[in-house]
């Protein structure tokens, strides 16, 4: 019975202790000691264990134990303890039962939510539940844009263990950051965990919107690109989600991988000139541009000078005329 009875509360050292009596029933407590190599409060507790089973008695000299039958002694136990499982077993298929029936309710109430292709998720916590569920059911790929620049140090950790999951199953994942995230340590650092793992990423100089892409039929995007807090739309559309993921390879062909450098271009603008070019034209504000960079107001206002110190310009409505005049754009 060695290593059998560990649900009844015995150890294979208890077990040991009974067998000895079993075989030396005129042995006390020092000839066990000596025969298993057991210290003496080794020895009293297993005789405490197997005494409280009722499998040994006190004998008429004070130094010796009588052994009990252990399938009359451990019977009653043994029944209670069937019973308990049964029971466990028979909770644990009505809890399956009622998971099933709310999975299926889960289920219609999204199909019934998306029944025009588009599904709209309400608050921070909606959308990371949702992408959480379209990362673990991706089968093929998964492409994010991720703008705003670097990710804290707590958002990068709770991502690890859903990445590692999907790439661990062979779904390709694909991620564009801002230039910016390359001053991040932290950003930088996540970047090599994860292309060690078979992820890739790079980097450009603004993104359009956050974009999260899963196996080519579905796209989420924000409902405000400004205010992630408003929630976000799941899209199923296929032309729709076709479109996103044209735009998806047209950025991600002039992205550069993030454990690159990009080598300057001293002839032509840089994609980051471009960049700051066409937020000028948009008319955007030095806020707009550092939220679309991910950098500070401090920066961008750097950027702006050094842009039209190259372009030999005097302010930025200048500076518009001459990158048009060189063929910038």
């Amino acid at each position: 019975m060695t290593g059998m009875l560990e649900s009844v509360g015995l150890a294979t050292q208890d077990q040991d202790v009974y067998r000895t009596l079993l075989l030396h029933p005129d042995w006390g407590i020092r000839d066990i000691q000596q025969d298993l190599s057991l210290p003496e409060d080794k020895v009293r507790g297993a005789l405490d264990r197997l005494a409280r089973l009722s499998l040994l008695r006190p004998s008429a000299d004070a130094d010796h134990f009588i052994t009990a039958n252990p399938e009359v002694e451990l019977k009653p136990l043994l029944e209670r303890m069937e019973a308990e499982l049964d029971e466990q077993r028979a909770r644990l298929t009505r809890d399956r039962a009622t998971v099933a029936a709310l999975a299926a309710e889960y289920t219609s109430l999204r199909i019934q939510a998306g029944s025009q292709g588009v599904e709209r998720l309400e608050g921070l916590d909606g959308v990371r539940v949702r992408l959480q569920e379209l990362a673990q059911s991706a089968t093929s790929e998964v492409r994010a844009f991720m703008p705003g620049g670097a990710l804290s140090p707590g958002a990068l950790e709770a991502a690890r263990p859903l990445d590692e999951d999907t790439l661990t199953r062979g779904v390709r994942m694909q991620t564009v950051y801002l230039d910016s995230v390359r001053n991040d340590h932290a950003t930088v650092e996540y970047a090599a965990w994860f292309t060690a793992r078979g992820g890739q990423a790079r980097t450009v100089p603004s993104l359009p919107m956050r974009l999260i892409l899963c196996d080519r039929s579905v796209a989420v995007v924000p409902v405000n690109p400004d205010a992630s807090r408003e929630g976000a739309f799941v899209i199923q559309l296929s032309s729709v989600v076709a479109a996103l993921n044209q735009l998806f390879d047209l950025v991600w062909e002039r992205a550069a991988p993030l454990g690159d450098v990009p080598a300057p271009d001293c002839e032509g603008p840089s994609e980051r000139d471009l960049a700051l070019l066409k937020m000028l034209e948009d008319g955007l504000t030095d806020e707009g541009v550092a939220r679309k960079l991910g950098v500070s107001i401090r920066t961008v206002r750097r950027l702006m000078a050094d842009l039209l110190k190259r372009l030999n310009a005097q302010s930025r409505f200048q500076a518009g005329v001459e990158a048009v005049r060189l063929g910038w754009l």
